[in-house]
């Protein structure tokens, strides 16, 4: 029992060929029955394990639900991946994915985390087997995004459900030294045209001259082919870089024609260009030497159509060692780096564009500007080569996704391998690091498309996880105390003679009383979710029967959630959906309840449920979603004409427009105004004769459709309704705040309108 108690799932990959051979020296197989607690998915080589582990005798295989089946977070093709190049504020994306066994409708949220654990932003989206991976998209501010660590799916558990995040995966802000808008011709033939396309999905570009670029301090300046500058904007660029800055150098023909004396350089270089093509030399074009494993840049892959035709040549008597990144395959140097103090100086002997070389037109041109972007920070003087480096285990992510200190056996992982790193008992997934690099190991970026494990042998018995053991013996252990009692009592009665004195009519009366109190009744348990809610604060919706309508809600009121998490000191533990008939409506202090034409009128059982909610203390909040402006009556719309059929036959008190000094207004933000995704429609809020309410009204009504308005809210576009302000988002979400804090606190911020008379007698 100790060792059933201690296992735990591995972050890793199964190795089922192991397993199997491990099973088949065990004596005595055919006699033992086998029990495969399992995660549901077919890794490969499951038909292996299966025969090893049957063997004649019996095997069952336990795994998830097809709901319950894992899911696994990947990385999209870029995590920052601009949609219109016009636009490079892009929004972050990661894809979702799981095996085809999934049902066709299945919600999902992920969750993007900062370091400290804060939520940045949550997404859901709606998976289905045909639409796998999906992407999901996230618009978190550019202020906040240096805080990302890591996304998560809620509500799942497991390495496979967290994508963690390192220094390459966040957004730099990077400056390229040059005039930011061109025509079109002067576009394509500028050279930093192809360093900010390069960059753009992973970076924060700004443009502009090196005083304007290092006053706004940024870690990373690009020079393309600039050879020179004032003596005062040069002391200030080295002063920068020996700060800690990266000066990034492109060559071209300015540099190649300059006489003046070198400088910022890191090493020294020969006068004119090199050209390798052309009717008057016999030199071919070389082509770019696989990068050594002291690089930087060991590892990534060269095109081998591509091809350079001309270069600066770096000065082949001075010292070179440990200062070429990148060689042609003459042995010439092609990229060059050396540290200044804090800072690094990188050299490309080529130009930034396409006139000198094939570099800025391939898929390597990206990962080499990404590579060396990546070494902002870091101080290659004290350190070794960093192509050569190992990256020391820092964080280990367990089998539950949480992150741990590394285990003593966790290894070492060499930097040039790290990228093609299959996460092993060696390496589990986590963050590694080497001085100022990062490297985070996800299981996302390395498994192949998960496959659930369905085609099992003929004669395993399958069955799937119960959703709980426990039993609750409370009602029991009551049930038994509780004939103790009688039980005491009735030999206390005949201990003291008072049954010898009664008649025969009494006694058999008294013996069926007795007999009917301690027979077992049915415990009345409460239910496992009524006990849930009664523990905590959670905001609800009324479920309408629309699909459509029933999933915006859901997500509206996450997004409620997770703004009164970051705003306030309400913590709300989810989001629920209610049936009025079959669900206690108690344990909330708010419903919302949009209201459609279709909408049918709810049950007697339901309208009772109902009735008891708003005569305890429930508050309801009626979203007719048509923008109702009437000011003297409720006019009649089909919203309103819905509303009066769900509502007919429910005692409501007499409903008015609310007051403007309505407490409402001020419960947490002050408002005038309460929009949603409509700003105009009237607010009607029951008056407030009811005592023991604390001031709060049983019934709002309204039609400004605020659900679809905080679905919408932290998106860079209204995707409910294009014809919003962009402000709208907010506010709603302000009035949600407002009423759920109406609903938690009452008139307690009504005792507001004493304050000036407080004040003024104070100050006599």
């Amino acid at each position: 029992m100790a060792i059933l108690r201690g296992l735990a799932p591995m972050p890793w990959p199964a190795d089922y060929k192991s397993a199997a051979t491990a099973v088949a020296e065990k004596e005595n197989k055919k006699s033992i029955t086998s029990l495969w607690l399992s995660h549901g998915l077919d890794e490969g080589g499951i038909e292996t394990l299966t025969q090893a582990t049957q063997s004649g005798g019996r095997l069952e295989f336990v795994s998830p639900v097809a709901e319950k089946l894992p899911l696994l977070l990947r990385p999209a093709k870029a995590l920052n991946r601009p949609a219109d190049p016009k636009n490079p504020q892009a929004p972050i994306r990661i894809d979702i994915d799981g095996p085809k066994n999934i049902p066709k409708t299945m919600p999902v949220s992920v969750h993007a985390q900062g370091k400290n654990g804060q939520i940045l932003d949550i997404q859901s989206a709606t998976l289905s087997p045909e639409k796998l991976p999906s992407t999901i998209s996230f618009d978190i501010m550019d202020s906040l995004q240096g805080d990302l660590s890591q996304f998560r799916i809620a509500e799942r558990k497991g390495a496979g459900a967290v994508f963690l995040l390192d220094d390459q995966s966040r957004k730099r802000d990077i400056g390229i030294v040059g005039a930011a808008e061109k025509s079109e011709s002067e576009t394509l033939m500028e050279d930093s045209f192809y360093i900010a396309r390069a960059l753009e999905p992973y970076a924060n570009i700004k443009h502009g001259n090196i005083t304007d670029l290092i006053a706004q301090k940024l870690p990373i300046i690009v020079l393309p082919d600039i050879a020179a500058m004032p003596a005062e904007t040069l002391n200030a660029l080295e002063t920068w870089v020996k700060e800690g800055g990266l000066l990034l150098r492109f060559s071209g023909p300015n540099m190649a024609e300059s006489t003046a004396d070198q400088f910022l350089l890191p090493v020294p270089l020969r006068s004119g260009g090199r050209s390798l093509s052309g009717a008057m030399t016999w030199e071919k074009p070389q082509k770019i030497a696989p990068f050594p494993e002291t690089s930087p840049l060991y590892g990534l892959d060269i095109p081998p159509e591509m091809t350079v035709t001309q270069q600066i040549l770096a000065d082949p008597a001075q010292d070179l060692s440990g200062k070429i990144w990148a060689q042609l395959e003459d042995g010439t140097p092609l990229i060059t780096a050396a540290p200044l103090e804090k800072g690094l100086i990188v050299l490309i002997h080529t130009s930034a564009g396409p006139e000198w070389s094939d570099l800025s037109l391939s898929g390597l041109y990206v990962n080499v500007l990404r590579r060396i972007t990546a070494l902002s920070g870091t101080n290659l003087k004290t350190q070794a080569p960093v192509g050569n480096a190992v990256l020391e285990p820092v964080l280990m992510m367990d089998g539950f996704g949480a992150l741990v200190p590394p285990a003593p056996n966790i290894m070492p992982l060499p930097a040039k391998d790290a990228e093609k790193t299959i996460p092993s008992a060696q390496h589990p997934p986590g963050l590694y690091a080497h001085g100022g690099l990062q490297f985070a190991l996800n299981l996302g970026t390395s498994l192949p498309r998960l496959k659930a494990a369905d085609n099992l042998p003929a004669g395993i018995t399958q069955r799937h996880y119960e959703s709980t053991y426990e039993v609750d013996l409370m009602p029991f252990f009551l049930g038994l105390a509780l004939s103790l009692f009688f039980l005491d009592w009735a030999v206390m009665i005949i201990l003291s003679g008072t049954l010898a004195r009664l008649s025969f009519s009494t006694k058999a009366r008294t013996a069926a009383v007795i007999l009917l109190m301690i027979l077992p009744w049915p415990a009345n348990a409460a239910d496992e979710d009524d006990i849930l809610y009664a523990g905590g604060l959670y905001l609800a919706y009324m479920k309408t029967g629309d699909t459509e309508l029933d999933a915006l809600s859901q997500e509206g009121l996450e997004k409620l959630a997770l703004v009164l998490k970051q705003r306030t000191s309400v913590e709300p533990d989810g989001v629920i959906g209610l049936d009025p008939e079959n669900d206690t409506l108690g344990f909330f202090p708010l419903i919302y309840w949009p209201i459609t034409p279709a909408q049918n009128p709810p049950s007697d059982v339901a309208l009772k449920n109902i009735q008891l909610y708003l005569d305890h203390g429930g508050t309801i909040l009626f979203d007719t979603r048509d923008q109702n402006r009437a000011t003297n009556a409720m006019v009649s719309s089909p919203g309103t004409q819905a509303l009066r059929a769900v509502t007919g036959s429910i005692n409501i008190p007499p409903l008015s427009p609310i007051a403007d000094d309505h407490v409402l207004g001020r419960s947490f933000y002050l408002m005038k105004k309460f929009p949603g995704r409509f700003e105009n429609g009237t607010l009607w809020i029951a008056q407030e004769g009811t005592s023991g309410r604390d001031g709060v009204s049983p019934v709002i009504v309204g039609s400004n459709d605020w659900a679809s308005a905080w679905a919408s809210f932290s998106e860079r576009t209204n995707r409910y309704d294009p014809t919003m302000r962009d402000t709208q988002p907010e506010m709603a979400m302000r009035f949600g705040v407002n009423i759920v804090m109406y609903a938690l606190t009452g008139n307690y911020k009504a005792d507001q309108v004493h304050i000036p008379f407080i004040l003024e007698r104070l100050g006599k």
